[in-house]
């Protein structure tokens, strides 16, 4: 893979733990996989918002006095 060897790819990560805290990496680790997630339902053409309008909600007038 990209012509990185076994150990280099731990010395990444080794480096990437020390750089960033266990707890951010989880958080990174989540929004990559969301991105992966979202990119590959994209990719099949599925659509990933619902982009059809609403109707516009009913406006009740207050009663006059």
């Amino acid at each position: 893979m990209f012509g990185l060897t076994v150990g280099e790819l731990v010395f990444i990560a080794v480096i990437l733990f020390i750089i960033f805290s266990a707890s951010r990496m989880a958080t990174l680790g989540n929004a990559l996989g969301a991105f992966l997630h979202s990119f590959k339902k994209a990719s099949k053409g599925d659509a990933f918002v619902d982009v059809t309008p609403r109707k516009a909600p009913r406006v009740i007038d207050a009663p006059k006095r």
